[in-house]
């Protein structure tokens, strides 16, 4: 239990960032400043750190406002992300890792898999909340051009126009949310403050790292249009001192 002074004493060293960007390549960079000396002192060297929500869609694609959402590769190939979407920073720890199975190049003999690929980082593994971005699929026994959307309820128009009535529901928004205290769920890191994060996507089912585009616009640069906000939790950690039990 902590007394008054412990507990405002524990909230100035407590930090919510929302961070918002976006980028036609996906790849995000956040100026942290120190907010206060206790961010920025040698006092307290390490820090716990949480993602606590997350959330990714392609809104900034000028000519589809980001319906018909996919995932493209750098070679512009349709990634599948069936696994979801690995968001990375590049503040560095050893204790929070991203482990992803069989997505290298298959190594010899042939066709006994591939190799497992480990990111070490503070990260998030984003989930659709509508669907599946996939590069081929099926509903109802019927194609599904990149699995953008599912079209239920068509049919041949009859008389009047009924049965050509459709709901088409497009796939949108990739989300990530995490409600546990930073005590319970942060993750030891160096002090983050007076440098630039950097942020990234990647496939998990394939290792490569992705952005998000318009299927029906696959290749043109209006419609790369990644648009990112997270909410990032820091809690700084005093220096370990002799008299410490």
């Amino acid at each position: 239990m902590r007394t008054n002074r412990e507990e405002i004493q524990y909230h100035q060293r407590k930090f919510k960032y929302s961070l918002s960007g976006e980028q036609q390549t996906a790849n995000f960079i956040f100026d942290l400043q120190p907010p206060n000396e206790f961010a920025f002192s040698d006092r307290y060297s390490q820090c716990l750190i949480k993602v606590n929500h997350a959330y990714l869609s392609n809104r900034g694609d000028t000519v589809n406002h980001g319906l018909d959402a996919v995932f493209m590769d750098g070679a512009g190939l349709v990634e599948v992300m069936a696994c979801g979407c690995l968001m990375m920073t590049d503040i560095r720890t050893n204790n929070f890792q991203s482990l992803s199975t069989n997505i290298g190049v298959v190594a010899p003999p042939v066709g006994v898999g591939g190799y497992q690929t480990t990111l070490s980082g503070i990260h998030a593994v984003l989930h659709n909340s509508g669907g599946s971005v996939s590069s081929a699929g099926n509903f109802k026994g019927a194609a599904i051009e990149g699995a953008t959307s599912v079209t239920r309820g068509f049919a041949a128009a009859g008389a009047a126009g009924i049965g050509a009535q459709q709901n088409t529901h497009n796939v949108n928004m990739w989300e990530y949310r995490d409600d546990r205290s930073i005590e319970v769920a942060g993750t030891l890191c160096p002090n983050p403050f007076g440098k630039k994060m950097n942020i990234e996507l990647f496939s998990i089912d394939s290792g490569n790292r992705v952005l998000m585009t318009s299927l029906s616009n696959l290749g043109v640069a209006a419609s790369n249009g990644s648009s990112l906000n997270i909410e990032l939790e820091i809690l700084m950690l005093p220096n370990p001192t002799p008299d410490d039990p």
